[in-house]
């Protein structure tokens, strides 16, 4: 039994040292190149004017007038459209939005992406919005 054990150490030795000896042959390859698809973290201009809400604001050498906000996550950088038109703003007042008279009561329905939002009101209660869209929803076309 001892020498069943002795033969097995003798041939197992050889055999670990050539594993290692490969290994190490292995290891020694060439550096890997550096990535050339890496993008750099964005950064604010230098020429950026701080606003009193902590944002910045720059324009481009195009005209183009970016906002820039330091977030957890990093820099942000958002298109500034602040007196440019929505497309919301160009449509009719109620476009998006159903009244119906219920007696002294208007219930409302409007489309949302989670489905439709609904409310009711008193005729007494409404906003100066919500008058225009009953108005021109109950207005008889001539």
């Amino acid at each position: 039994m001892k020498t069943l054990i002795t033969l097995a150490m003798i041939l197992a030795v050889p055999a670990f040292s050539q594993s290692t000896s490969a290994k190490k042959k292995t290891a020694t390859k060439a550096p890997a190149k550096p990535a050339t698809n890496v993008v750099k973290p964005l950064v604010i201009p230098p020429d950026a004017t701080p606003n009193p809400d902590g944002t910045y604001a720059w324009s481009d050498k195009a005209g183009k007038k970016w906002t820039f906000a330091k977030t957890p996550f990093g820099i942000s950088k958002v298109e500034d459209t602040a007196g440019q038109p929505s497309a919301f703003a160009s449509a009719p007042v109620g476009q998006f939005v159903k009244a119906v008279e219920v007696g002294d009561k208007v219930k409302f329905e409007r489309q949302s992406p989670f489905g439709p939002t609904k409310w009711e009101k008193n005729k007494a209660d409404l906003t100066d919005e919500e008058r225009a869209i009953l108005a021109a929803q109950t207005a008889k076309p001539e």
